[in-house]
């Protein structure tokens, strides 16, 4: 193995020891890096949201300046971070192009909403379907079938599938040992059918498609930096704009807003968002993902409050997951 940054060779007297993909002085480096990005995160979540709004849009027209308006695309979910990505957006350039992927496996509010945004609203909305190879529609069922079941977290899905799929000795015993160093507690579901590939298979690659077929160069999403430790982790990494940088190229405006930030811009401008978070909702992803759900309080937890809520869903959802929910040790009832 060789140093990420400077290719030196490592060995077991200069590897950096909490990161060993570098060597000691560029661990170090790297840290110090980190350390102060982590810092300027602080800076900028304490800002005003009326500050917050300017430097918003400001990131929104360097993507449009780098791109043209008829390259870039609002990556849009129906969710109230994305919504108010949407309005700011459009408060800028009111035509701007939205792709919305349809995974099949989204709740009835959510398709409502998409549905008022482009009818009533006037948003610039295409939907994409996610096909397979053979122009099949992927559903959650067949990629769960085909790959396994998004549960726990993204890290610990990929962790998972990297173990149970690995091409070698060498590879398999690298894939256990980051789960017993990062995930011990889950090491006893991995040969469980879990993996990280769902998201990939019915929301990222069908827009990547999308967006390569109508020549689309740089997409702009409404994530929270907050949202997950892999979230803040690149933001800290690469910050809001990354362009030129990485296969794809991505705006990110919103990565410094806070929750409380969402709420107080849908209060004070009376933004419409979906009617699942007047259901006691507080994320409007994909009705069955498993991201997150051992987190919450048992009673309480999506899929119990998905009972009271949507039965017919429910009802499906138990009938084709809920023995894989039992393996999981996910209480469902």
């Amino acid at each position: 193995m060789i140093c990420k940054k400077c290719l030196k060779e490592l060995t077991t007297d200069n590897i950096y020891s909490s990161d060993p993909r570098y060597c000691i002085t560029c661990g170090t480096e790297h840290a110090t890096y980190l350390s102060e990005r982590r810092q300027i995160l602080v800076s900028l979540r304490e800002m005003s949201l009326q500050a917050k709004i300017i430097q918003t849009k400001y990131l929104i027209k360097c993507a449009v300046t780098e791109f043209g308006l008829n390259k870039v695309y609002v990556s849009y979910s129906g969710g109230k971070d994305s919504t108010v990505l949407s309005h700011i957006a459009k408060s800028m350039y009111p035509n701007i192009l939205h792709l919305f992927a349809n995974t099949t496996n989204e709740y009835p509010e959510t398709i409502e909403h998409i549905r008022w945004e482009k009818e009533v609203n006037g948003t610039n909305i295409i939907t994409v379907i996610p096909k397979d190879a053979n122009g099949n529609i992927w559903t959650f069922q067949k990629v769960v079938e085909a790959y396994g079941y998004p549960m726990f977290s993204k890290r610990i899905s990929n962790a998972i599938r990297t173990y149970q799929h690995a091409l070698s000795p060498r590879t398999k015993l690298n894939a256990q040992e980051y789960i017993d160093r990062n995930f011990k507690k889950y090491e006893k579901y991995k040969n469980l059918p879990i993996s990280d590939k769902c998201c990939d298979k019915l929301k990222k690659e069908p827009l990547r498609k999308k967006a390569n077929e109508l020549g689309l160069e740089c997409a702009i999403l409404g994530i929270l930096a907050s949202e997950s430790y892999q979230r803040e982790k690149d933001w800290l990494e690469y910050g809001c704009n990354v362009f030129h940088k990485r296969k794809d190229n991505q705006c990110r405006p919103l990565s410094f807003w806070t929750d409380d930030d969402i709420l107080e811009y849908i209060e004070r401008y009376n933004v419409k968002i979906s009617k699942l978070y007047e259901m006691g909702y507080s994320r409007n992803g994909c009705m069955y993902c498993g991201f997150g759900v051992h987190l919450e309080l048992d009673g309480h937890n999506r899929y119990q409050k998905l009972k009271s809520t949507h039965p017919i869903q429910y009802s499906y959802f138990i009938k084709n997951f809920g023995y894989l929910m039992a393996e999981f040790e996910i209480s469902v009832a």
